[in-house]
C-alpha cells in the first residue's frame, strides 16, 4: 500500500519531515520525493493549524543539518567508487570533479550556502563537499547558513499559501479559490519539467571517451614526467 505525501505528514507529523529532509541528502531521496515540497507542505498543514508550526520548523532544521553531514561524509568515504564505470554522468562528473573541489576550497558561499537554497542542486551537493579538500567544521557552519535560508523560504511559501487560501476562499469562493490554486500548481509543474529538460539537454556535451584513470578531486592530479633523453 502506497501512502501518498499528506498522509504521510498527517499519520506521523513532523517525524516524518526530520526522516525526508534527512533522507534527500544522505540518501539522494530529493531526485523523487524533494524535502522543500515536504517542508511547504508541512507549513500549509501548519498554517491550518492541523500540524504544531514550531515542531514542523525544528524536524525540517534538524533533518536537513542530519543528512547533509551524512552525506559528506558518504561523499567523502564512497564518492570516488561511485564515479567509476561508464555512463555519460559517471564521465560528466570525473571530468568536472578537480574544478568542483577548487570551487568549495575557494568560494563555499557559493557551492556550499547558495546551493542548498536550489532544488536537486542542494540533493547532490554534500557528497561532492565530502569529496573536496574542505573539511567538515567549515562544511557544517556555510551549511546551516544556507539550511537557514532554505527552510525559511519553504516555510515561508507553504505558510503563506495558507493564509492566502483562506483569503482567496473568503474572498473568491472556494471554487475559483480552487481554480486560482490549480492554474498555479500547472505553471508550478510547467516550470519545473522545462528547467529539468534544460539541464538534461546541456548535459550532453562532450562525449568523448572516458578517462581512463579517475582524478582525485582533493586536488590536481600530478603529471608524468615528460620528455626523453637530449639528442
Amino acid at each position: 500500500m502506497s501512502l501518498h505525501l499528506p498522509d504521510v505528514l498527517l499519520r506521523l507529523g513532523p517525524w516524518a519531515l526530520l526522516v525526508l529532509c534527512a533522507a534527500e541528502t544522505a540518501f539522494v531521496t530529493g531526485l523523487v520525493v524533494p524535502a522543500g515540497v515536504a517542508t511547504a507542505l508541512a507549513a500549509f498543514l501548519a498554517s491550518e493549524r492541523v500540524l504544531p508550526l514550531a515542531p514542523v520548523v525544528l524536524s525540517a532544521a534538524l533533518g536537513a543539518a542530519l543528512g547533509d553531514s551524512i552525506g559528506f561524509w558518504l561523499g567523502g568515504r564512497f564518492g570516488l567508487a561511485a564515479l567509476a564505470g561508464e555512463g555519460r554522468i559517471r564521465r560528466l562528473a570525473r571530468r568536472n570533479a578537480p574544478r568542483i573541489a577548487r570551487l568549495f576550497g575557494r568560494h563555499p558561499l557559493y557551492a556550499v550556502s547558495l546551493a542548498r537554497t536550489v532544488s536537486f542542486v542542494r540533493t547532490l551537493m554534500p557528497w561532492a563537499a565530502g569529496m573536496s579538500s574542505i573539511r567538515y567544521p567549515r562544511f557544517l557552519a556555510y551549511d546551516l547558513l544556507g539550511i537557514a535560508g532554505w527552510g525559511a523560504l519553504y516555510v515561508g511559501v507553504g505558510y503563506l499559501a495558507g493564509e492566502s487560501w483562506r483569503w482567496m476562499s473568503g474572498v473568491l469562493g472556494t471554487g475559483w479559490a480552487v481554480v486560482f490554486a490549480g492554474v498555479g500548481v500547472v505553471g508550478w509543474l510547467l516550470a519545473r519539467r522545462r528547467s529539468i529538460h534544460a539541464g538534461s539537454t546541456s548535459g550532453g556535451e562532450g562525449r568523448g571517451n572516458p578517462d581512463p584513470k579517475i582524478p582525485d578531486p582533493r586536488g590536481e592530479e600530478a603529471g608524468g614526467s615528460g620528455g626523453g633523453a637530449p639528442a
